[in-house]
């Protein structure tokens, strides 16, 4: 924001182009020149990606960039090269199938009305890129093609789909970010903690979701994983950018390119209501390139706010001072689990096993008998050296050869709580030797008795 206005626009309209060629890499994937999405979910609905975090990114990313992208930010090129990003981007945001990104252009289109300064071309535009979007969807649903924008509205309005489904089960994960809400009202669960914590908190209800996912809101996201503090703070951010963009694309003054990237961003705050978007790497470089253009330059700052915004950053740092020094303990590792660096539990002729990872630990109360048992079984043929530490000093040691299984008896000391963390050598990925999908780091295969 701070930097030169050729530069911003410059910077953004490389962002442009590069959602551009994400676009054109799914298209590529639709056609079978380039290979098709890698992870099973994705691969399971049909949707894509192309260069894109996942297709949801996707779709938000292609909708953003073609709001932009009518007014173009006084780019020189005209003609066919701009019909043609147009296009690419169109069929981007319709194959990545996201409901949230076509509810964007939607919106936003309809925001462009409101704003005095763009130019009838603009907003011409705009109509023609929302006609071609509708009527290329309308074409995949007669076509049935699944994964599209097409296929997953039609989905949505069909009677004969479970409610859950059709809304993709955002009253379950809802309800789910406002229990892990209640258990930490003031400063939340964590940034990123709701996706890990989702199954124990599905638990409650007796539920179970095949992947693990976010709350499907935004905002919902910052009240359960950054509390009341981290809520007001983002509803403060998005009324305050959401006023300078509004305020400076209605005078006329400042062009339609001004104009479409506040419709854009509008749109995109509305947006996220139903769904966690901006969390997405990708998708947070665009909107705060798009912010730093569409709102007026940083200007002085008075010495009253100066002295505000440095007591609160010496503030936020007391108090992360304070957080560190009441976790800086063993047992704060271990808080929500006795186990780290394990495996989902599997099913075994005797009883669940997990695989370990690399590196995996097991925390032991006062007292407390363990016994474990530590397979190698392996794909590579080679053996393993296994190493367990307490408290940094190393308490046993031991080779593996494939097949082989060590039985190991740990006990807690009497007195205190312990870590026994364990280190393996080696590990393999069963899809990088071309065995599975599966891409998890595996380790040992570990049973406790």
């Amino acid at each position: 924001r701070r930097a030169d206005p050729r530069v911003r626009a410059r910077a953004l309209s490389a962002g442009l182009w590069g959602v551009t060629a994400s676009a054109l890499a799914a298209l590529l994937q639709r056609v079978g020149v380039l290979p098709p999405e890698t992870r099973g979910f994705w691969k399971l609905t049909g949707r894509l990606g192309g260069g894109a975090v996942d297709p949801n990114s996707l779709g938000i990313l292609c909708a953003l960039a073609l709001v932009v992208a009518l007014a173009s930010f006084r780019e020189s090129f005209r003609g066919a090269l701009r019909t043609t990003r147009a296009a690419l981007l169109i069929l981007g945001l319709v194959l990545s199938g996201s409901r949230s990104g076509f509810l964007l252009l939607l919106l936003a289109l309809v925001l462009l009305l409101a704003v005095r300064g763009v130019t009838p071309r603009v907003r011409i535009a705009g109509f023609v890129a929302l006609a071609a979007t509708l009527i290329l969807i309308v074409m995949l649903v007669l076509r049935g093609a699944p994964g599209t924008i097409g296929g997953r509205l039609a989905e949505s309005f069909d009677p004969r789909l479970p409610i859950a489904y059709r809304v993709s089960e955002r009253p379950a994960l809802w309800r789910a970010a406002i229990r892990l809400f209640e258990s930490h009202p003031v400063a939340g669960g964590g940034m990123g903690a709701f996706a890990w914590k989702l199954p124990d908190l599905l638990r409650d209800e007796n539920r179970r979701l095949p992947t693990r996912d976010n709350p499907g809101s935004g905002y919902i996201q910052a009240l359960a994983e950054t509390g009341v503090l981290g809520f007001f703070l983002t509803i403060g951010f998005v009324l305050s950018l959401a006023a300078q963009m509004l305020g400076r694309s209605r005078a006329p003054s400042d062009g339609s390119d001004l104009g479409a990237a506040g419709a854009g961003l509008v749109a995109f705050l509305i947006t996220l209501a139903l769904g966690s978007h901006w969390f997405a790497p990708d998708v947070s470089l665009l909107f705060f390139l798009i912010a730093a253009t569409a709102v007026a330059p940083a200007s002085s700052e008075g010495r009253a706010l100066v002295a505000i915004r440095r007591g609160a950053v010496w503030l936020y740092a007391a108090a992360a001072l304070v957080g560190i020094l009441e976790t800086a303990r063993p047992g704060e590792t271990f808080r929500y689990s006795r186990r780290i660096g394990f495996h989902a539990a599997e099913a075994g002729p005797r009883g669940p096993l997990r695989w370990t990872r690399r590196r995996f630990a097991l925390w032991l109360s006062p007292g407390e008998r363990l016994q474990l048992q530590l397979a190698h079984f392996t794909p590579e043929g080679k053996p393993v050296e296994v190493v367990a530490s307490v408290a940094g000093t190393v308490v046993w040691r031991r080779s593996l050869v494939p097949g082989e299984t060590a039985h190991l008896v740990l006990s807690g000391p009497p007195t205190r709580s312990e870590a026994v963390v364990f280190r393996v050598s080696r590990s393999f990925v069963p899809r990088r030797l071309r065995l599975s999908e599966d891409r998890r780091e595996l380790g040992l295969l570990s049973a406790e008795e």
